[in-house]
């Protein structure tokens, strides 16, 4: 093969482009991969790491790694009207897949963009241009060439990965308007995420979430095990004008930070933290409408998708950092084992993760989970508040399974000999939860729905 049937273009930096070009490197693909931000890393987001991924870092010999840069959260408290816990539900370990609103793997965005980062550039075949994104695309017959912001100039690559998010410029190019538009399926959920200054006698080692009327939610959680910084969600749910405008392109941060202050005015208890955090600290504020991307192929010809750029899930699942990694690792395994016709990689990825990804982007409860979680109503936060004290007090959560009957075989693929031996893949990472305790969530689901619907909606 030449050396430009080796040369691949990722678009994205994130922990996708990042598992990607490392799996392709060690199956001695040249990789570039153009980051927009000049940044490296930044804090962002909390993410999990849950089921197959967690084999595959330790494949990538990442696993200690991971675990000791993890925030040190270790449980989750819902809070009453003046910001205290009313009970707390703990992590759950990886080595007993039992569920919780916490996972053991809790990392900021950043530091595990940092993680793949670095283990991706250990490999002398691995480029990183930062302050670069694509601007053209053009396909011909065993090559794709592409124009990079940095440079201006045309390149040759045997394929290009999109995985930059969202907004994927890549998928913007390479699919036509009318899919780019169908692909996206807004919800009525809107989120800014910042870091504030952290309090170490409330903010370590538990979350924080505290409910009001009108479907609004703060979530305090630990960024790392000393609590010097703490991250700071505001999430609103249902119809809402203003933060639907805001939430559009073309807006600034200040007009979305104004239009959440005016949101959150009369948020008590953390509602002083976030509403400060707001004004004198959010550097790094991020506001997003929750969306999820659906799309029929995720590739065109010599050109594909990964990542959210794909299938996100959207927050509400819980599921875009696994699904990141395991698309990530699928991808360059089908590369490995076709890298005379890419294209057919591209297929045979699709077939192996497509009904996996479509189930995991359902939202719990037929869509109606952050609903429920983000009560309109002061009845259905009282609810809400009873069932989480149960639960709590009772430790019934220790015996649910997030995933029920969920199952997924990891592939193996010729990746060399580089990375530590495996741990042996044949263990079912999800276990079936008895009868009793699923007849325990869907009352608890039951409980919830009927509040949500029994009560007037607030929209105020």
């Amino acid at each position: 093969m030449t050396n430009m049937s080796r040369s691949i273009l990722i678009v994205g930096g994130g922990p996708a482009g990042a598992v990607t070009a490392f799996w392709l490197a060690k199956a001695a693909f040249k990789v570039t991969i153009a980051e927009r931000s000049t940044s490296r890393f930044t804090y962002g987001q909390g993410v999990d790491i849950t089921g197959p991924p967690i084999e595959i870092i330790k494949k990538m010999g990442l696993y200690d790694t991971i675990k000791a840069n993890t925030t040190g959260e270790t449980g989750s408290a819902l809070a009453n009207d003046s910001g205290e816990p009313i009970a707390i539900i703990g992590a759950a370990p990886q080595d007993n897949n039992t569920a919780s609103w916490v996972q053991d793997i809790e990392i900021m965005r950043g530091k595990c963009t940092e993680i793949f980062s670095k283990a991706a550039t250990s490999f002398s075949n691995v480029t990183y241009r930062y302050g670069c994104t694509v601007e053209e695309l053009r396909e011909g017959e065993k090559s794709v060439t592409a124009k990079l912001s940095d440079s201006g100039e045309p390149e040759e690559f045997a394929a290009v990965i999109g995985a930059d998010g969202l907004r994927s410029r890549v998928r913007s190019l390479v699919f036509d308007e009318e899919t780019n538009k169908k692909c996206l399926d807004p919800k009525d959920v809107y989120v800014g995420f910042f870091s504030i200054k952290g309090d170490s006698d409330h903010d370590i080692p538990n979350s924080r979430l505290q409910n009001a009327p009108g479907g609004k939610s703060i979530l305090i959680r630990p960024i790392d095990r000393n609590g010097d910084r703490s991250s700071c969600y505001v999430m609103a749910v249902g119809e809402h004008e203003p933060l639907q405008k805001v939430s559009e392109p073309g807006h600034t941060s200040e007009e979305q930070k104004a239009t959440l202050l005016e949101r959150f005015a009369d948020f008590p208890g953390l509602g002083d933290r976030a509403r400060r955090g707001l004004r004198e600290e959010a550097d790094d504020f991020y506001f997003t409408r929750i969306v999820q991307v659906k799309l029929g192929s995720w590739h065109n010809g010599r050109c594909a998708l990964v990542g959210d750029a794909a299938y996100a899930p959207s927050p509400l699942t819980g599921q875009g950092t696994t699904l990141s990694i395991l698309g990530s690792y699928i991808l360059a395994g089908e590369m490995a084992k076709s890298p005379d016709d890419l294209v057919s990689a591209f297929v045979e990825y699709e077939k192996k993760l497509q009904e996996y990804v479509r189930e995991e982007q359902k939202i719990p409860f037929g869509g109606r989970a952050p609903y429920m979680a983000n009560p309109q109503t002061r009845m259905g936060i009282s609810v809400s508040r009873t069932l989480f004290w149960v639960l709590a007090k009772s430790k019934a959560w220790k015996w649910f399974n997030v995933g029920m009957d969920k199952k997924y075989a990891l592939p193996q693929y010729p990746f060399g000999d580089s990375f530590p031996p495996d741990a042996d893949f044949m263990e079912d990472f999800f276990q079936k939860a008895d009868k009793p305790m699923k007849s325990v969530v869907r009352l608890a689901g039951f409980v919830l729905w009927v509040s949500y619907q029994a009560v007037p909606t607030i929209t105020s």
